[in-house]
């Protein structure tokens, strides 16, 4: 009988979370929390917020097993009313276009979501990318938030 050793397979989302966790921690980046989801803590989350202007913008950056690294920010919260919905899609549209690697939405509870898909395998993941686009949607929401927050309260 042949020697059989244990071997512990790492998954592409926990080579990712090693990747992100090595940058913070050698560029001292710090203020994000870390929480695993997921039936075997497939899914890894990190949680910060962006100070743009006087709001906190909760935002995370999602690692998981897929070839892509989400970034999903919380524009607005419960701030569009279904009646306003229809209106918005065409503002949300816009934006869409002008800032393509971007998507705006609204979700059920009237939320306004800002979403950034990379492609990101293992092999790919490139933390250093992940953190510029971070800053990119920062700059842009400091941009952007005033008229925003203006077309939401119409």
């Amino acid at each position: 009988m042949a020697n059989e050793e244990n071997i512990v397979e790492i998954s592409v989302a926990q080579r990712k979370d090693k990747a992100l966790q090595d940058y913070l921690d050698s560029n001292k980046v710090s203020g994000f929390g870390k929480q695993y989801a997921g039936e075997n803590g497939e899914v890894i989350i990190y949680r910060s917020n962006l100070q743009i202007q006087e709001d906190a913008i909760p935002f995370m950056i999602l690692l998981d097993n897929s070839v892509y690294t989400l970034l999903q920010f919380q524009v607005a919260s419960g701030l569009v009313k279904e009646d306003k919905k229809e209106k918005l899609a065409a503002y949300f549209n816009d934006l869409n276009n002008q800032y393509r690697m971007l998507k705006f939405t609204c979700d059920a509870a009237g939320n306004v979501l800002l979403s950034v898909s990379v492609p990101a395998g293992t092999q790919h993941f490139e933390p250093a990318l992940v953190i510029a686009i971070l800053n990119e949607v920062e700059r842009l929401l400091n941009e952007e938030y005033d008229a925003l927050m203006a077309k939401l309260k119409e």
